[in-house]
């Protein structure tokens, strides 16, 4: 059926093409692609796509349908109802000695909607059980019930081992040599439509290339481009919310305790401190707290301090979104919702700063560059970490970001005509302020300010002198009003104006004396920005890889599915931005840009220092990488010093980029591939991708 829509679609698309309906060149050519590539998709999917249909003909002259097998170990059966008890059962064939090419597999379950096995055999050289390998048996996905086996001779028994416990099945029927279904995957059609046609837009020998960026005219478009990510993203945060929205461990849901403890006019959490808490001489040494329980005798990674309990976490993300939710309806307001929130404001800040840039220094670029760049900056700035794990500690981190970014446009806003805009420098000190309440490390960005600002205080003096009282005061007010804020905060909770709190959680390791370690500093570069990422041929084709060190101390690390450059290649142009300074004409972007690498790397020891070497970490300083990027493209670009094939590689580099990112979605560590709803999608999407299985 599905098929028949897309010959259908490819019929209609070609009979407008061809009676000249569309009367716009750029329209005229955009049909042109998507005629060509929805017809590549349609014949990839009727022929390589499902090659084991069509080898599985050859098959059933050998069929047979097994129902003489038996079980071993933890499988006991009622009749056809069978229930798993332990980790290792068996279900064996035995007596076969045939020719085994695939097994259909057939089965019924109460619970499980995705059942694992271990698959083994003997042949004509191997008497003793080979271990062929795992597969995943997913009951609302008929292709997963199809295993190729591919064995030396005749097989002379099968065993599977099934990697499940407490669950009840029903076997319906376990077939050989039977011919797979015709496989017809509308994602793989969908993407494979849409990768193709998105290569050949962003193609620079692409006509649309000459199609100059007018904001009034491509306003609407980009909104439209803006929401439909936003609406994407948010639903896939949704997707992975599962095991952090309903949780209810206290480090998880400190945002919502917060603003409860804010609605009651005060700071600390309301968390009982138990004696056996108090009684220790360290708590923050885990080895004493080794023989306490969490949620019973202390809340883990809460920061605590002087007999109570507090969140270290930025207080903005409670004050802009848990905070409000809660005085209205008296509910907390769930991670993901908050979450949601700022991917939107994140990806639209994005999309701004972008053409904040081109519409200030770089006129000539064109439309689509700007849309790529834009795409680009925004995926690869850390939006896949926020849409895989939409927990609370990626909260302040996006929350700053959205800030930071916003701030940063909305000055280069200020700049655009020849006097200070009082509105734009007003907001964007304000968004630079508010990182402050958010991730403190982005306070960085603020520095931005003397490239941008610096004509302006020396040679304009429009700021910082007489003449400029008011631009003065609106640059600084919010700073100061933030900054009294801030220090009133933390000296209420901690006894210091600038002390938030971090050092004081009950977490792997004592905070307080984690001090600045110079071998640390080399992990750090290595692992965030270097390490390469561990590929393999299994979808989704990207794996986690541990982190191997000879440091003798304590190092605070999560595997890394490879270092920051590895992943996004294109932007080593960013960090070799001080070799274009020649091709980037304006000294203050190029000082942005050099900025903009000195401040990433400073972000880069100073987590390694404070915190250790985490994925979410690479959101910090990821977007300022990206930004140097940005400026040396368009640099490159608008001095027209690229020949075409140049031009192909940065497109293919970005577009390595947007995929790797994408990828990391779908590793296993995400509840797309854990959550019980979404399991069947899951490997629906899997199998679209491994067809050879």
């Amino acid at each position: 059926m599905l098929l028949i829509i897309f010959i259908i679609i490819f019929i209609t698309l070609l009979i407008i093409y061809r009676t000249k309906l569309i009367k716009n060149n750029y329209l005229k050519l955009l049909s042109k692609y998507l005629l060509i590539f929805l017809g590549i998709s349609t014949i990839l999917e009727l022929t390589i796509f499902n090659y084991r249909f069509y080898e599985s003909l050859f098959f059933t002259n050998n069929s047979k349908e097994i129902t003489d097998y038996t079980y071993i170990d933890g499988i006991t059966c009622e009749g056809k109802t069978c229930k798993i008890k332990e980790d290792t059962s068996y279900i064996e064939i035995t007596n076969l000695d045939t020719k085994v090419n695939n097994i259909e597999l057939k089965l019924n379950s109460d619970k499980l909607l995705i059942t694992k096995f271990n698959l083994s055999f003997t042949d004509d050289s191997n008497t003793e059980y080979l271990n062929a390998g795992s597969r995943v048996y997913s009951k609302g996905v008929t292709r997963s019930h199809y295993f190729r086996l591919e064995p030396s001779g005749n097989v002379h028994k099968i065993r599977l081992e099934v990697k499940e416990t407490n669950a009840n099945f029903t076997i319906e029927s376990i077939k050989l040599n039977t011919q797979v279904p015709f496989f017809i995957s509308s994602f793989r059609l969908l993407l494979i439509l849409v990768i193709s046609l998105f290569i050949m837009i962003i193609n620079p020998l692409n006509k649309l290339h000459e199609l100059s960026y007018d904001f009034k005219h491509h306003k609407k478009l980009t909104i439209v481009i803006v929401i439909a990510l936003s609406i994407i993203f948010s639903l896939s945060t949704f997707a992975n919310s599962e095991s952090y929205n309903f949780k209810k461990d206290s480090h998880i849901q400190q945002y919502d305790m917060l603003a409860v403890s804010l609605a009651h006019g005060k700071f600390s959490l309301d968390l009982p401190v138990t004696d056996k808490l108090l009684s220790l001489d360290n708590p923050y040494d885990p080895s004493e707290r080794n023989n306490l329980k969490r949620n019973a005798d202390y809340y883990w990674d809460c920061a605590y301090y002087n007999g109570k309990y507090y969140s270290y976490f930025g207080i903005v993300p409670c004050l802009l979104t848990y905070l409000p939710f809660y005085l209205v309806t008296h509910h907390d307001l769930p991670n993901v919702a908050a979450m949601c929130i700022f991917i939107t404001i994140f990806i639209s800040s994005c999309f701004y700063l972008v053409y904040q840039i081109v519409n200030k220094y770089f006129k000539k670029t064109s439309y689509i560059w700007y849309l790529l760049l834009s795409i680009f900056f925004t995926i690869a700035s850390g939006l896949i970490s926020f849409a895989s794990y939409p927990i609370l500690y990626s909260m302040p981190i996006i929350t700053g970001l959205s800030f930071a970014i916003l701030g940063l446009a909305f000055w280069l806003k200020s700049t655009n005509s020849k006097k200070l805009n009082s509105k734009y420098l007003f907001l964007g000190s304000l968004c630079m302020a508010i990182v402050a309440g958010c991730r403190p490390q982005l306070l960085l960005s603020s520095f931005f300010a003397i490239p941008i600002f610096s004509d302006y205080i020396f040679k304009k003096r429009e700021l910082f002198s007489k003449k400029s009282i008011k631009e003065t005061i609106l640059f600084v007010l919010p700073y100061l009003v933030i900054a009294l804020a801030l220090c009133y905060y933390n000296a209420s909770r901690f006894g210091s104006i600038i002390d938030f709190g971090a050092n004081y959680n009950l977490t792997t390791n004592d905070m307080t004396r984690r001090g600045f370690k110079l071998d640390r500093i080399f992990l750090g570069i290595y692992y965030f920005l270097l390490a390469p990422t561990k590929i393999t041929p299994i979808f989704p084709f990207i794996e986690k890889a541990k982190l191997s060190t000879m440091y003798l101390g304590k190092t605070i690390s999560e595997s890394l599915y490879g270092g920051f450059l590895f992943i996004n290649l294109i932007s080593i142009l960013g960090i070799l931005s001080f070799k274009f300074k020649k091709v980037i004409e304006d000294k203050k972007l190029y000082k942005l840009s050099i900025l903009s690498v000195i401040f990433a790397l400073i972000i880069v020891i100073a987590d390694t220092q404070m915190a250790g070497i985490l994925p979410r970490y690479i959101s910090d300083f990821a977007w300022l990488i990206n930004l140097s990027t940005i400026i040396v493209i368009l640099s490159l670009l608008d001095k027209n010093i690229l020949n075409k094939d140049f031009k192909k590689l940065i497109v293919i580099l970005i577009m390595f980029s947007l995929i790797s990112n994408c990828l990391i979605f779908f590793t296993e560590s995400t509840i797309l591939s854990k959550y019980n709803v979404l399991k069947t999608i899951y490997y629906y999407i899997y199998h679209s991708f491994m067809f050879w299985l």
